[in-house]
């Protein structure tokens, strides 16, 4: 289990726990592939998009997931490319938004905005 769905468990009871599936970052058809076992292709059409997404689902990820549009809306407005934590209060505003990952990737840094969030209701 991933640290991030260690997390969504922990807090399941105080927050909601969403996961946008993007484009891929590393598509094997792509400019820069991932020499990873995994083999994802660049989705040509949403019902791709949503099949890889059912699949990031089944690994065991924790909480909802839902596939961003084919014009990559949410990818683009959270600059999520290849991976972003962001932490929305319950009226849409945005409590804390981490750097991209991998490297800006913290589920820790996620945590402590999240528990700062939840003391302060």
């Amino acid at each position: 289990m991933t640290g991030y769905s260690v997390l969504a468990n922990k807090y399941a009871s105080q927050a909601t726990f969403l996961t946008v599936y993007i484009r891929e970052a590393h598509p094997m058809d792509g400019e820069w592939p991932d020499d990873e076992s995994y083999s994802a292709q660049m989705h040509k059409h949403i019902e791709e998009r949503i099949e890889m997404g059912k699949t990031v689902q089944e690994s065991g990820l924790a909480g909802t997931l839902v596939v961003d549009s084919m014009e990559d809306l949410a990818c683009t407005k959270y600059g999520a490319l290849p991976e972003k934590l962001c932490l929305l209060t319950v009226h849409g505003r945005v409590a804390y938004m981490g750097a991209l990952g991998p490297r800006g990737y913290s589920v820790a840094d996620l945590e402590t905005a999240l528990v700062a969030l939840c003391d302060g209701h």
